[in-house]
């Protein structure tokens, strides 16, 4: 029960941090206002890795894995806000939150045996997804995205994807060597290195107002605890479901971007959102 509680943690960052992300990334860029997360996030971990932390005994294979992780978490968090630069939080959200699920297919071709119960939930969590992408009126789901970025947005979702839910995978095995915050800490430099590429293509180019810099430094300490929880979890049984946990936060965004940013979320989109949460709180109950 400990690691779903990590899970839930992790959605609520990830979901305010998500709201601030649509605010802020059509403005600055998405892979842009990416990168600058990245380096606030390795900033705001520093003094504390200088004072406390365990990397300067860790031995070489305990420091790469924190350095592979952040090549997949750089891909995920590079992805997701490329998406959100180019949709609504009701529509990216809750597509790129089945992430997790990729992590228990993981475990089941590591000998995680899950009952048909939690196949269900697996199922649900991902028939939800795509019920809210293809649902909405005017103000939401696919009508919400300018005509043909729509095969974009979809591509960089899939890549948020496949990039999160390897790093579920890579940073509950870092967190084992090297611990959860220096781990976070390493993902940080070689993330940004991903980014770069990127963020110089990405066609903004205008200097950050003092508010997107507040916001990026907000950004930045969400992630990192976020992803602190989600390496931690690797100490608990249970871990491969405890990512499937996380995909509540696709809900949690969608509540605070209809609060917040005023988005509309329609029936469907409502429907989709239910099967997730069911899916999600069922599984963390049937936990083994």
């Amino acid at each position: 029960m400990f690691a779903v509680l990590f899970g839930v943690f992790a959605a609520l960052c990830w979901s305010i941090h998500d709201v601030i992300a649509r605010s802020i990334a059509g403005a600055v860029g998405g892979f842009r206002t990416a990168a600058w997360v990245m380096v606030s996030g390795f900033i705001l971990l520093t003094v504390y890795v200088l004072w406390e932390g365990s990397i300067w005994q860790a031995s070489g294979p305990a420091i790469f894995s924190g350095l592979l992780l952040g090549f997949a978490y750089g891909f995920g968090v590079g992805g997701l806000f490329k998406a959100f630069s180019l949709g609504p939080v009701s529509l990216v959200g809750p597509v790129t939150a089945g992430y997790p699920v990729l992590a228990v297919l993981w475990g089941v071709f590591n000998g995680l045996d899950p009952t048909p119960l939690q196949w269900a939930c697996v199922g649900a969590t991902l028939s939800g997804a795509i019920i809210v992408a293809r649902s909405g009126g005017a103000d939401g789901g696919i009508n919400a995205v300018e005509p043909g970025k729509m095969p974009a947005l979809l591509f960089f979702a899939v890549m948020a994807v496949l990039g999160y839910s390897s790093s579920i995978v890579l940073g509950q095995q870092a967190a084992l060597s090297v611990g959860e915050v220096d781990a976070t800490w390493l993902s940080r430099p070689v993330a940004l290195l991903v980014l770069l590429p990127f963020a110089f293509l990405d066609g903004k180019n205008s200097v950050l107002t003092r508010n997107q810099w507040i916001g990026i430094f907000v950004m930045g300490g969400l992630d990192v605890l976020g992803v602190i929880a989600v390496n931690a979890s690797g100490h608990f049984p249970g871990k491969e479901f405890v990512g499937t946990g996380i995909s509540a936060y696709g809900a949690l965004s969608v509540i605070m971007a209809m609060i917040f940013l005023k988005e509309k979320v329609s029936a469907g989109q409502w429907l989709g959102l239910a099967m997730i949460v069911a899916g999600v709180a069922t599984m963390s109950v049937t936990q083994n």
